[in-house]
């Protein structure tokens, strides 16, 4: 701004934006994630400006250009963006787990994680008599879950399963009782490596993981080896809640939380991971929703997605998620753009997977 002598934002010019992205690029030698950041502020202040009155361009002067195209920054996003677990090969993985699988501590680990939806570290860390039981007949069991990405310790916390899950440990307790009366540990992943000790997170995700996938032959859609990540069971739990008609409203009642940012850490997921999960469903090419303005909302996206490679809208749809919020509903979702200000009569209610379409 100094250098051009501007003192408004109004003065930029796609010109002075250009040259913005060009000066970071060879004087200042940021980083690709730096350099985008940095553009996307200007663009957004830009955007956010027209529709609240600031004193900013009034054309659209980015019509034709914008952060991404300038920096790319697509590749490095998607490595750090997980996706749920597709719902056929899901389906492989329970199955060849529950039924099929003799090693008793990848089989607990994958069906504990599919079914509650913690960590791979949080599953790891369970000890001996974590199961539990309500008063009124609910199975649950204590595991420690960091509270905040900022903390650091870890708290009790119950987690209500299912009999599988229930099954599993008992199993494993059963397993690893000689190991636990050998060296003292409660924990109930213990294995015989240079002593007795607890099964590293390396060790089940690096290794564990893929030799159960080649093991039981699971393969993606282009008859590759489905490269599973531990991470990605978290996603697919909301996923699977949602398909069930389990609104995180209604778990948000259940269990007192205040927030969405409350029940997404129940859920073990960050908000920005529900908001990937509901943009996936509802702004995909494939959704099947409901809604005032459906037919508008499907024909700016598919004009958006033609043409485009299954990469290509991966990208489209969660830079469109970045603008939006979604707000739960008893039976739907509650889709909106912030940056229009308050809700507008109910024409971003949306239901998802609706059975009439």
């Amino acid at each position: 701004m100094w250098d051009n002598h501007i003192i408004s934002f109004s003065e930029v010019t796609k010109e002075i934006f250009l040259n913005f992205a060009l000066y970071l690029k060879e004087e200042k030698e940021v980083a690709v994630g730096t350099g985008y950041n940095l553009c996307y502020v200007v663009e957004e202040i830009i955007k956010v400006g027209q529709i609240k009155g600031w004193n900013v361009p009034k054309t659209n002067l980015l019509s034709d250009v914008n952060s991404c195209d300038l920096w790319k920054p697509q590749k490095s996003r998607k490595e750090n963006k997980t996706k749920p677990i597709p719902e056929e090969i899901f389906d492989k993985i329970l199955y060849y787990a529950a039924n099929k699988e003799t090693n008793i501590l990848t089989k607990a680990g994958i069906i504990i994680q599919s079914q509650t939806g913690l960590r791979i570290n949080e599953v790891l860390g369970i000890q001996k008599g974590c199961v539990h039981t309500t008063r009124d007949g609910h199975d649950y069991m204590k595991v420690l879950v960091p509270k905040t990405e900022k903390d650091t310790n870890p708290t009790p916390h119950k987690v209500f399963i299912n009999e599988l899950v229930k099954g599993v440990i008992k199993e494993l307790e059963e397993y690893t009782e000689e190991l636990r009366q050998e060296s003292g540990l409660t924990e109930l992943f213990l294995v015989r490596y240079s002593g007795i000790k607890v099964l590293s997170v390396s060790a089940f995700t690096d290794r564990r993981i893929p030799n159960f996938i080649k093991k039981w032959d699971i393969r993606d859609n282009k008859s590759n080896l489905y490269p599973l990540k531990s991470h990605q069971f978290r996603a697919t739990y909301v996923r699977e809640l949602i398909k069930k008609k389990v609104p995180i409203a209604h778990i948000m009642k259940q269990y007192a939380h205040v927030t969405i940012e409350m029940t997404t850490h129940y859920l073990t997921l960050n908000n920005e991971e529900v908001k990937e999960i509901y943009s996936d469903m509802i702004l995909s090419p494939n959704s099947k929703i409901s809604g005032l303005r459906v037919k508008e909302i499907k024909g700016k996206l598919d004009t958006q997605f033609k043409g485009k490679t299954e990469e290509e809208i991966d990208d489209i749809v969660s830079n469109i998620s970045k603008s939006m919020s979604f707000n739960p509903l008893p039976t739907g979702v509650c889709l909106y753009d912030f940056r229009r200000g308050n809700c507008s009569d109910g024409d971003g209610c949306f239901f998802y997977n609706c059975a009439n379409l």
